[in-house]
């Protein structure tokens, strides 16, 4: 009934059994420890709590060195977000007692660095020690891991009847078993994760920042009620909140924490936000300049730019938390009434950890760099014939399935075949040949022997982010069999959140239909499940130009689960991926700028997608004439798209001065996530 004072003797007391039995470093040891400087805390002595919390997280840092390099990717996840109120607790008092206290905030971000997104940074340190000679005896081990893991992504497509569910539950469990059996063998117990977090603090960060950048590291927590009492009816938090630490390049000194505010009304309008860039009602440069609008962007920049401006340069480093991953950054209004990407360059990364690892070398040989766009769909074993029955099926998607056109040919993906044209243009620049059609098979990525140079694929992505429960309800009574197939491919992706993102290939649709797809296609769908185990070790950059790729699922204390997580875990040191769909002709010009600013003009992988974005808004009819435009080019991509032929007709009627993309839509959604920097020399 909050007699704290009666039981602090109590908690010092088993502290010190705890300590003499257990030993000083268990688990158990920095429970209690927590647990008294929660009491501390309550009894207004924050200053002792905060040294038992130190004490508590580097025991847990022991931990979970320990743990992570025995345990599956899915166990470390699970064991962060159980354990994330350490980290919580701590933020918690910090803000609410020492904010002004430079000692205390630094520390406070030193757990951040070595909490946030660990299991991520755990999963890469295991793939580069698995990449190197002395453990080349592993090689057929990671094999079968990966091919399990493929077994499993497709058999989770292949829905079952209610007669055959529970001989296909059986096998789901079983795969699922094989494979974090093969990956706990895969583990490098003597990988010394500990050390590696340990040497990421606040200085060695701030020195290793190029100079003139700022870091920001953003962070959503729970904010704990320390004074509650759960008899009297007292919540145990108050409401979420975000905060900002700003760490200057070179002066470690200057680490700074800034309150942003309750997070779900910040959540809430970046949703809005993006919804609003998306699907436009007028948004433009021009409108930033108005006093009276209070729409989502205004809120947005008023939260979080001007309260962070203050402190910063216009380079930025920009580490997202929570919804936050989901925010175009690069078009919020500053107080000149012009973007953000108009005064600042922004380069992202998951923590400001990841700075330390782009001086390490990866041991893996690359090769050419690999093109794929426009994959047919539909493509189809000679003996396939479905029947009339799944032909005339409409596939009633939920709004869950945005980005995935739909027919009435029961095609779930349909054609993109603007997108060859890019695929053309961009393997021209790189000098390779696209894989279009029905070459554009999925095992050129998953089964890939070595990694490319540059992987760029040009297709359709999906993400299931808001799969109605309702599903859910009809698998667990057995009534399956009543749905469609797109309806149970929804079901079969709810329970793994790395199936409810991926990229579609060759044959997706026939697989979605329950046709027959020749064996080299596979199934069709690249999974964030699929990418998780391929080897992109040394690929310097992944470009995904398809729909709402940088989504995936919120878990906490790690990054969004999702293609974004997987390129990255699986060894990319950059990725370009995207916040919402993206439109053909507008996407394959803005890589053409990209590409051309990367390779041509060596600009860093960041700066050039900048460029190119200001580039493409900036685009003029009178400047498109004479590529674009002509009747040549119309009728050059007629071959491939009369709907893309029609769109450049009509904007060759129109006026030269007309800025046909300067809307964010058609620019604003790609993100360089990862290595900002250009590349290195080719290496063949």
């Amino acid at each position: 009934m909050g007699r704290y004072e009666q039981a602090l003797p109590l908690f010092q007391q088993a502290l010190e059994i705890h300590g003499k039995s257990l030993g000083t470093d268990h688990p158990n040891y920095a429970l209690f420890l927590n647990n008294l400087a929660l009491l501390y805390t309550a009894t207004n002595r924050p200053e002792e709590a905060l040294k038992l919390m130190q004490e508590a997280a580097d025991i847990d840092l022991k931990t979970i060195s320990t743990i992570f390099s025995i345990s599956t990717d899915k166990q470390r996840i699970n064991y962060l977000a159980k354990n994330y109120h350490i980290v919580e607790t701590f933020l918690s008092l910090v803000f609410q007692h020492f904010p002004n206290s430079p000692e205390a905030v630094q520390s406070a971000y030193n757990l951040i660095l070595r909490r946030k997104a660990i299991a991520t940074e755990t999963a890469i340190q295991q793939k580069i020690a698995l990449l190197s000679q002395q453990y080349a005896h592993l090689a057929p081990k990671l094999q079968q891991w990966q091919q399990i893991r493929q077994q499993l992504a497709k058999r989770c497509f292949d829905i079952p009847t209610p007669e055959q569910l529970p001989y296909y539950q059986q096998e789901i469990k079983s795969l699922e078993q094989q494979a974090e059996n093969l990956e706990r063998e895969l583990n490098i117990p003597e990988l010394n994760l500990e050390k590696e977090l340990q040497n990421a603090d606040f200085r060695t960060i701030a020195l290793e920042l190029p100079e003139g950048t700022t870091l920001i590291e953003f962070i959503r927590f729970n904010n704990y009620n320390f004074q509650a009492i759960p008899a009297n009816g007292d919540a145990a938090s108050f409401p979420p909140r975000y905060l900002a630490f700003i760490l200057p390049a070179q002066a470690p000194e200057q680490l700074t924490m800034i309150d942003l505010g309750e997070a779900e009304p910040i959540d809430k309008l970046v949703k809005e936000f993006r919804e609003s860039v998306e699907n436009p009602r007028g948004l433009s440069v021009a409108v930033f300049k108005k006093k009276e609008d209070i729409s989502p962007k205004i809120e947005l920049s008023q939260l979080i730019f001007q309260k962070i401006k203050p402190y910063l340069s216009q380079e930025l480093i920009i580490c997202p938390d929570g919804e936050l991953n989901c925010l175009p950054f690069e078009i919020l209004p500053t107080d000149k009434g012009s973007y953000l990407m108009d005064e600042y360059r922004c380069n992202f990364l998951n923590v400001g950890r990841d700075i330390l690892r782009f001086k390490a070398k990866i041991p893996a040989k690359v090769t050419y760099p690999l093109v794929i766009a426009n994959p047919d769909y539909n493509l189809a074993s000679p003996e396939n014939t479905p029947s009339t029955a799944e032909n005339e099926e409409k596939f009633p998607f939920k709004p869950s399935l945005r980005n995935l056109a739909t027919s009435r040919q029961g095609q779930i993906f349909n054609s993109l075949p603007g997108t060859e044209i890019e695929g053309e243009k961009i393997a021209k620049i790189l000098r390779v040949k696209p894989v279009t059609a029905a070459k554009a098979l999925k095992p050129l990525v998953s089964k890939a022997q070595k990694a490319p140079y540059i992987l760029h694929i040009a297709t359709h992505g999906y993400f299931l982010g808001d799969i109605t429960p309702e599903l859910d309800t009809i698998n667990q009574n057995f009534m399956l069999s009543s749905l469609s197939a797109s309806e149970r491919f929804q079901v079969g992706t709810r329970q793994n959140p790395l199936l409810r993102s991926g990229l579609a290939f060759a044959g997706v649709n026939t697989m979605l239909n329950g046709g027959k797809l020749p064996e080299e296609a596979e199934d069709g769908l690249l999974t964030s499940l699929d990418v998780q185990s391929i080897n992109l070790a040394g690929t310097e950059l992944v470009v995904t130009s398809a729909c709402e790729t940088a989504l995936g699922d919120l878990y906490t204390g790690e990054t969004l689960i999702g293609l974004r997580r997987s390129f990255i875990q699986a060894g990319a040191k950059t990725v370009i991926i995207s916040l919402w769909k993206v439109e053909d002709v507008a996407t394959t010009i803005l890589m053409q700028y990209f590409y051309y600013y990367l390779l041509k003009a060596k600009l860093s992988k960041a700066e050039a997608l900048r460029k190119a974005k200001s580039s493409l808004q900036r685009l003029t009819i009178a400047k498109m004439r004479s590529q674009w435009l002509t009747e040549d080019a119309i009728k050059s991509a007629e071959k491939h798209s009369i709907g893309t032929a029609t769109h450049l007709r009509e904007l060759s009627q129109k006026s030269d001065l007309e800025r046909p993309y300067e809307a964010p839509k058609y620019w604003a959604a790609f993100i360089c996530l990862g290595n900002p920097a250009g590349l290195p020399l080719l290496p063949f």
